[in-house]
Parts: structure tokens; C-alpha cells; sequence
């Protein structure tokens, strides 16, 4: 997939159309934004990080959705990634991060 952003393109080794749930594509994006972090040099303990449904309503995200993080990649690389799958669909949240709903 490939992810636009004012700071430069880049590819994502990520097919939402393969996961069967929110949270596989989830967990999958999440996985594959650790890799590209760290080949950038930074620590994705630090700079990437997800929310599962019941700890997104906690924090006052959207209810019951997934949330992944990646604030210190490339500016606003999430503005232009609309994914769906059997599982639902993905969408903008922030610039930086995208929301996983059914």
C-alpha cells in the first residue's frame, strides 16, 4: 500500500483486505509502522502505539474502535488512507492516526 504524505511517500507492507477482524488489521498495521519506526532510526516504543476498543472509549476516542498511532511519522500520513476488509474499515482519526470500526 502506499501511504501520501506532504513529507514524502512511502510503502506500507499492509493488505487490509486480508484480515478477517478490526482488530487483525489493527494489530497488523500497528506490527508493520513499528518496522518502518525503527528503519528510521527511531524506537516505536516510543513513537507508535495502539488502542484497543475498550482502551480508546476509556481515553475518549471513538467507542469500540482501534486505534493506531504513529505521531512522529511523516506529516499527516494518514489523511489519505481509506482501507476496508471483510472486517470493517479504517479511517483518519488525526493525521496520524487511524481509527478501526466495523
Amino acid at each position: 500500500m502506499k501511504i501520501y504524505s506532504p513529507e514524502g511517500n512511502f510503502d506500507i507492507n499492509w493488505n487490509p483486505a486480508k484480515y478477517k477482524t478490526k482488530g487483525g488489521a489493527a494489530k497488523a498495521l500497528y506490527k508493520e509502522l513499528c518496522r518502518i519506526c525503527k528503519l528510521q532510526g527511531a524506537d516505536p516504543k516510543w513513537e507508535v502505539w495502539m488502542k484497543s476498543p475498550i482502551e480508546s472509549t476509556a481515553h475518549g476516542y471513538c467507542p469500540n474502535a482501534w486505534h493506531v498511532c504513529w505521531e512522529s511519522g511523516p506529516y499527516d500520513w494518514a489523511i489519505n488512507v481509506f482501507a476496508s476488509g471483510e472486517w470493517g474499515h479504517c479511517e483518519t482519526y488525526w493525521g496520524f492516526d487511524l481509527a478501526f470500526y466495523e
